[in-house]
């Protein structure tokens, strides 16, 4: 069936909009849009030790001797060039490899291993149907706890980010924000 023009005009005879549509549209676009700056927040996870992000993206080379001295994979190529802290199949151990690898000081020691990531719960978090502990017996720091709800809770103090809960979760439950 070939769609010509009266195809098209008849399909478009029965949109309509009704009026309290076009306000809203109208209403939409007329919201103020506030300008994007450097946010002090990085779009992706910077490795540990990353100093703050407008820092970081004037210092950081894209040389990639921290991705390629990392013993555990976790820090690839983003899409801008930059490197990122991708836990996905490893945790961070905080072994500081990348930090003693930076040419540049875009990665500083830190005194307490953090990566800065703190697990978030999901409701697809099986912990309030049955017993589910493996978050909290993961955790190398014991930051992770069952709550009386039978949710899993983290105490962001104690947590260094190292994404060992993510991976230890077989129910795809924690994501590191």
């Amino acid at each position: 069936m070939s769609k010509s023009e009266k195809f098209y005009e008849a399909y478009l005879s029965h949109r309509h909009i009704s009026r309290r549509g076009l306000f809203r549209a109208f209403l939409t676009a007329a919201r103020e849009v506030a300008p994007t700056a450097v946010s002090s927040q990085p779009s992706h996870p910077l490795p540990p030790g990353a100093l703050p992000v407008a820092e970081f993206v004037t210092h950081c080379t894209q040389c990639h001797a921290c991705t390629d001295s990392c013993p555990m994979g976790v820090l690839t190529k983003h899409e801008s060039g930059l490197p990122q802290l991708a836990i996905e199949f490893a945790s961070c151990d905080g072994c500081a490899s990348c930090i003693e690898a930076c040419p540049t000081g875009a990665l500083q020691p830190q005194i307490r291993f953090d990566t800065g990531l703190r697990p978030a719960f999901t409701r697809s978090c099986v912990n309030g149907i049955r017993s589910c502990n493996q978050c909290v017996e993961a955790c190398p720091v014991n930051a992770c706890s069952i709550e009386e709800t039978h949710m899993p809770v983290v105490d962001s103090a104690l947590c260094n980010g190292c994404g060992e809960c993510v991976i230890q979760c077989t129910h795809s439950a924690i994501l590191l924000q």
